[in-house]
């Protein structure tokens, strides 16, 4: 066993218990962060300003694994992949409402609420996505997010900024949103679906449909096979972090 495979055992190990601010400290310091424990109580989270907040309180064990998520990618080992992927996995299966196998999370994405995310098998996020999980985002199989994507789950009233709507976000299986998109509230992107870069989704993607635009419009079928055990949607070479 490597050195990276015991950390991230000794890692887990302290996740599959109380999580509470002791053990959270204990895994901080394993990754190079000195925090004490009162100091950690002190923290408040953006998601715990919010006014959603009162309706979907984090736990304790919840609020500690989303500050875990937060400060791998402000340390050194958030460099060495075969860490941090594996990291942010452990995160995700004790804080999203689901989180399938095959995971994989790159480095500076960001949500509000994990446990109103849930996120089947094979799933990737790629560099600095933001997800706006208030009103509940859901990813697919083997569905993908690219560089920059944003998907938002309320609104505001022009006049009330406390005044908010919410409205979930289904992204399909196999459905993949390119570079710099965004997914506004209500939208499910069906099977297959494609945004492409730059598009701005107010509306649902129909299955094995390509969008672009803004805002996005049909503009036509995928250029790919339906039957979708035909279709590869790993993420990195030989499968690596995926089955």
């Amino acid at each position: 066993m490597t050195h990276t495979e015991k950390l991230l055992k000794k890692i887990e190990n302290l996740m599959d218990g109380v999580m509470d601010s002791k053990s959270t400290v204990k895994i901080m310091r394993l990754i190079g962060v000195k925090l004490n424990e009162r100091e950690l109580s002190e923290y408040v989270l953006w998601g715990d300003s919010l006014p959603i907040a009162d309706e979907y309180p984090y736990t304790e064990k919840q609020r500690n694994l989303h500050i875990l998520w937060e400060v791998i990618d402000r340390v050194p080992l958030c460099l060495n992949v075969a860490f941090a992927i594996p990291f942010r996995r452990l995160i995700a299966k004790r804080l999203f409402a689901r989180c399938g196998d095959g995971f994989i999370a790159n480095e500076g994405c960001r949500f509000n609420y994990g446990h109103r995310i849930s996120v089947g098998n094979n799933v990737t996020w790629n560099h600095c996505c933001y997800i706006d999980s208030k009103g509940g985002v859901s990813f697919g199989d083997f569905s993908m997010i690219t560089e920059y994507t944003k998907i938002f789950s309320h609104g505001h009233s022009e006049s009330n900024h406390m005044e908010r709507s919410y409205s979930s976000v289904s992204i399909g299986d196999y459905a993949k949103i390119y570079t710099a998109c965004t997914i506004l509230p209500g939208v499910t992107v069906g099977t297959g679906g494609i945004s492409a870069t730059g598009s701005i989704v107010t509306k649902d993607i129909p299955p094995y449909t390509v969008v672009a635009g803004i805002p996005a419009k049909i503009m036509r079928e995928r250029k790919s096979p339906k039957d979708v055990s035909n279709l590869n949607h790993y993420t990195l070479k030989d499968k690596l972090f995926q089955k």
